[in-house]
């Protein structure tokens, strides 16, 4: 009788821990090619779309050095944006600078529409005449700033979230280059792809076939010979990965990108 109860013990844990352990697993990575799609599509839909209508809006695709830094910070579960951001080199190989919007909510009810659709959603409160907002707009004007043209995102499953009061939170990043929200407006109003300068126009959009590229799959490789008693100090970061080189890789090799936002090799 107890080892039947036992054994039913047995089976009940192991139903727990395959139950807590596919939560997360259900959420799309980064190189989800669907998930990649919907993040893409739902941006330039509402890019197409703005009122007034934009003269310089240029089509936005994906990047996937963005993506990589979206989920490093992701992983933090803190509602607050990345603190580097705006310092160079930080967080993209080539923006000096890379906006953020992040949406965090209830793990069961995701979906990269909703969470796109609720940033935009912030147009109620902005005004283009005065460039202004009655509540907050910021999310809704770093979509649709004309300057940026590539996004990353991510999502991570956070059984909690610093600043957040929910649990099991679904916690959705979405990193833009370049950054926008620089204190003047988001766009130029005018006939749709008036001012694309020789680009296609796209729904309303001006689209280039150069800016649709990846801008970087790999990271340069800033290498260079230590003595054997020589030591290395390096600073720790959330967003970087340090990976020691074995000898014969020559300075300015192009490497893979192997984790994280960035990785800078020794």
């Amino acid at each position: 009788m107890m080892s039947r109860f036992f054994t039913c013990m047995l089976a009940l844990l192991r139903f727990c821990l395959s139950a807590g352990s596919s939560t997360p697993q259900t959420l799309p990575d980064i190189g989800d090619a669907e998930f990649i799609e919907q993040c893409v599509t739902e941006h330039n839909k509402f890019r197409s779309a703005v009122s007034p209508p934009a003269s310089d809006m240029l089509y936005m695709t994906w990047d996937p050095d963005l993506a990589k830094t979206a989920k490093a910070w992701a992983k933090r579960c803190q509602f607050k944006h990345n603190t580097y951001l705006k310092e160079p080199g930080q967080t993209h190989p080539r923006f000096t600078s890379v906006g953020e919007n992040i949406w965090t909510g209830s793990f069961s009810i995701f979906s990269v529409k909703e969470a796109i659709t609720s940033w935009y959603n912030e147009v109620k409160d902005y005004s283009y005449t005065a460039n202004s907002c009655r509540r907050v707009c910021g999310h809704y004007t770093q979509i649709v700033w004309a300057r940026s043209y590539k996004v990353g995102c991510a999502v991570h499953f956070c059984p909690t979230v610093q600043y957040f009061s929910g649990k099991n939170a679904a916690h959705f990043i979405c990193n833009y280059g370049p950054a926008g929200n620089y204190g003047w407006h988001p766009y130029e109003t005018g006939a749709a792809c008036s001012k694309c300068k020789g680009d296609q126009c796209a729904k309303n959009l001006c689209r280039n076939p150069e800016r649709d590229k990846v801008i970087s799959k790999y990271h340069r490789c800033f290498c260079f010979n230590l003595l054997p008693s020589a030591q290395l100090h390096l600073k720790p970061s959330d967003l970087f990965s340090f990976q020691v080189i074995p000898s014969g890789i020559q300075p300015g090799t192009d490497l893979p990108v192997m984790s994280t936002a960035f990785l800078w090799l020794f």
